[in-house]
């Protein structure tokens, strides 16, 4: 009797484990098609032949940003959103754990979450969202900073308001 109920609570198990995987994909299909979509354009409209990230980055406008390679290895971001495409040599742009030195450097007491390309007022920039903790009479702030994609300059920072 134990056998049958353990065996039966197994196949249980299993079920529902399968369904909320089902379920999950179902879900998530229409953002991946999107994704599918936009790395494929970049295949088609720059030098991007391989992709090996790809983010999503919400502004003004949403961007899929890719990370990958062009056809002899150099590392290539490509950005695409809309009508809209840019890409450029990774070399040519500040990496994101340069960026990350220089938060820090500006907020040390930054609690880093997210760090990704995006285009914010018409300009190629690196999206840095950061916590810094609570104090004994302030709660936890949280902030959004954009670094200047080529050269790591600060632009500007928004500060999220309490709850």
């Amino acid at each position: 009797m134990k056998i049958r109920i353990t065996a039966a609570a197994c196949v249980a198990a299993a079920l529902l484990l399968f369904l909320c995987i089902q379920f999950y994909n179902s879900v998530q299909e229409k953002e991946w098609a999107l994704q599918r979509a936009d790395v494929q354009t970049a295949y088609e409209k720059t030098i991007l032949t391989k992709a090996s990230k790809v983010e999503k980055f919400v502004g003004e406008q949403t961007y899929t940003i890719i990370h990958g390679e062009d056809k002899i290895g150099q590392k290539l971001i490509v950005w695409v959103g809309g009508n809209q495409i840019f890409s450029q040599m990774a070399a040519d742009g500040m990496t994101s754990e340069a960026i990350k030195a220089i938060v820090l450097t500006r907020q040390p007491a930054a609690n880093l979450k997210r760090i990704v390309p995006g285009v914010w007022n018409g300009n190629l920039v690196w999206e840095v969202f950061y916590k810094i903790d609570a104090e004994a009479s302030n709660p936890d702030r949280y902030y959004y900073d954009y670094y200047a994609f080529k050269d790591g300059v600060w632009m500007d920072t928004y500060r999220l308001s309490i709850q």
